[in-house]
């Protein structure tokens, strides 16, 4: 049977850009209309950790505020929720927030247009005047830009910061993460950052996700700073090859990175240290190669786990087979974490690796 995407698959769905900003199967969604999404973050490996943090975090809290369009507030089972979609700007987010709404305690802040997207074009410094948030849910908006200090107040209450189709979105302020001691995830999709800067060490942040985006190169042990890494998604970006310590980590938990449908031709033997991932996917690449220096510890690693996933994907790779590739082939212990790893020239296209015969490497 094909494994692919087993985690994200099983979590979480899939990962379409129209999709929605809620994972149904945690029962803490708030949106109206929610048939009309699915998630848009591409999976959890520990959601029962989130629903506990949010269970600890979510209380009591007063009647919704009135007097606060464009925006809206609706008390549901889950809590109270704040819904702006109809802002057309961050100056209508400043010039709501500043009304004195008693309990300053809300669970989800979200944008989320069902129909074409939103004006809302830059989240500002203290744009939400000290009122704090759980979830913050936006969608197909015009934001730019992201101030580091935008969720001031929210240090001890922020678990999800999701940004999703922000098709104008140029930086986010990743060095500033470490303020929020019980971020969980942070998703961007489909934006216009060109570079992935260092992630400040914020001690529970086990998700980052850019996919979709400009991303061309990455700061060195940009994700090394995070001890609850769990899955870093940069598919669908421009990369062309991994340099040394682009992908140094030094996590508590096995952690999967996906690289998907990337540009990527040569990964330098350098670009993982640390905490070597238990799952890496990079089918969909430009690779023609499995070179020995590069994969052999990333498969010793993957051989020796007990994680969900732990293989590395090379399906819809041009591999080249020939005798670069005998020491995976022939190698019965670690050959079984290569998946979907085919031969694409001469008389061997479309051949497995582990399939091809022994005779095949008699010269070599």
């Amino acid at each position: 049977m094909k494994q692919e995407r087993q985690d994200n698959k099983t979590h979480m769905g899939t990962n379409t850009a129209g999709e929605a900003l809620i994972n149904p199967r945690l029962s803490l969604a708030p949106m109206h209309n929610a048939s009309a999404f699915a998630t848009m973050s591409r999976g959890v490996a520990c959601v029962a950790v989130v629903a506990v943090v949010a269970a600890c975090l979510t209380g009591a809290l007063a009647v919704c505020p009135s007097g606060i369009t464009p925006c809206t507030c609706r008390e549901e089972t889950q809590g109270r929720i704040m819904d702006c979609t109809k802002a057309s700007s961050s100056a209508d987010l400043v010039k709501v927030f500043q009304t004195d709404m008693g309990d300053s305690r809300f669970d989800y802040f979200q944008v989320v247009p069902l129909d074409g997207h939103s004006t809302l074009e830059a989240l500002p410094a203290d744009v939400f005047g000290g009122k704090t948030f759980i979830w913050l849910w936006i969608g197909q908006t015009d934001i730019a830009t992201v101030d580091p200090n935008a969720f001031a107040g929210m240090e001890e209450t922020l678990v999800d910061i999701t940004l999703a189709d922000s098709s104008k979105l140029t930086t986010f302020p990743f060095g500033s993460v470490d303020a929020y001691k019980s971020l969980y995830k942070v998703f961007l999709s489909n934006t216009q950052i060109t570079k992935m800067d260092p992630v400040a060490p914020a001690p529970n942040l086990a998700e980052v996700s850019v996919p979709g985006s400009q991303i061309a190169s990455i700061a060195p042990s940009a994700f090394a700073d995070l001890p609850r890494l769990a899955r870093v998604d940069l598919s669908r970006n421009p990369l062309t090859a991994l340099e040394d310590n682009w992908f140094a980590a030094a996590t508590s938990e096995p952690w999967v990175l996906y690289l998907d449908n990337c540009d990527i031709a040569d990964i330098s033997p350098g670009a993982f240290s640390g905490t070597l991932p238990t799952g890496l996917f990079l089918n969909g690449n430009k690779m023609t190669s499995i070179p020995e220096a590069t994969f052999r510890p990333l498969l010793e690693n993957m051989a020796s786990s007990t994680a969900l996933v732990h293989y590395v994907d090379l399906s819809k790779n041009p591999l080249e087979c020939d005798c670069a590739v005998q020491w995976i082939a022939q190698d019965a212990t670690l050959s079984p974490f290569v998946r979907n790893a085919v031969c694409s020239n001469g008389e061997v296209a479309g051949t497995p690796i582990q399939d091809l015969p022994a005779d095949f490497f008699g010269g070599c």
